[in-house]
């Protein structure tokens, strides 16, 4: 995050919020969504759909499944996502985390391609140092731990040949095992007991992200149930930057080409009524899946 968002984060933050909602997110069951979503945007469009929904809140009360109070606190949890969220970037911040893993890519580059140029002069075997790194580079971590091993079994050999010192792979090793206590999830075995564990903070806070999207499902169904197709107008989706408007679909008639030169005295065509407000709205409900209250 930039120094912009994180100023959003911390002027939209509540802590007691996310006191209030840290057990509730603990204890869900089911897949965990990862937050990489506009968090302020998300807190916005919440609470406006918030004050669509119980602006008629004596109608929500009535359904089967709602509950009101749980609809009501939704932008106090999306400001406890917001204070999840900026404990990540403070415990990143506190760790140095970013020059790590910057420290950690330079290091495995500079070990990867002295690798290749010993294994094109035939010191090392191809197939060795494919091995230490893996297919696509996505585990820096992993990448320099298997390049230490494959330069310490060589050592020996590539004494005076290889521009890679020895303590550049003790530098290497040191790095890449402070990344992995960084990354470490909660119960992993950790070399250095103080290290913040970023998996922890990051994993709360997208159970607390995950806890939005579900309850403001039952926002958005609350409101399907209110405005009908217009719902999004009324409860905008987390990431809307604009209200939805609704395209109405032409008729057959309506999608024939008109000529300008119709007989005169023609008779027009008759206007094809629509269903009646009731029926619409009953099978848009039982399209998205909504309870209905016992009347």
């Amino acid at each position: 995050m930039g120094p912009d968002d994180i100023a959003e984060l911390e002027a939209l933050g509540s802590e007691p919020g996310y006191d209030v909602f840290l057990a509730p997110a603990r204890a869900l069951e089911g897949p965990v969504e990862e937050c990489r979503s506009n968090i302020a945007l998300a807190f916005h469009n919440t609470k406006r759909g918030v004050e669509g929904v119980l602006a008629r809140e004596a109608e929500i009360a009535a359904l089967p499944g709602v509950n009101v109070e749980e609809l009501r606190e939704l932008p106090l949890l999306a400001q406890g996502l917001a204070h999840a969220a900026l404990r990540v970037q403070r415990d990143m911040r506190a760790s140095a985390f970013g020059a790590l893993f910057d420290r950690a890519q330079q290091l495995r580059r500079k070990l990867l391609k002295t690798a290749e140029a010993l294994a094109e002069a035939s010191f090392l075997a191809s197939a060795d140092v494919a091995a230490a790194h893996g297919e696509g580079h996505r585990d820096v971590v992993g990448d320099c731990l298997g390049l230490v091993a494959l330069f310490r079994r060589h050592e020996a050999k590539l004494a005076g040949r290889s521009p890679v010192a020895p303590e550049d792979v003790n530098e290497v090793e040191r790095v890449a095992q402070q990344l992995r206590a960084l990354l470490a999830a909660p119960g992993d075995a950790r070399e250095d007991a103080s290290s913040p564990l970023l998996f922890e903070a990051s994993e709360t806070r997208d159970r607390f992200w995950t806890l939005l999207i579900r309850r403001h499902d039952v926002l958005w169904r609350c409101g399907a149930w209110l405005y009908g197709r217009d719902v999004d107008m009324h409860v905008p989706p987390l990431q809307a930057r604009h209200p939805r408007v609704r395209v109405v679909e032409p008729t057959s008639i309506e999608r024939a080409p008109q000529h300008a030169s119709t007989k005169r005295g023609a008779t027009p065509l008759p206007a094809i009524a629509p269903d009646s407000t009731v029926r619409s709205k009953v099978r848009f409900m039982v399209k998205v899946g909504f309870d209905f209250p016992s009347r």
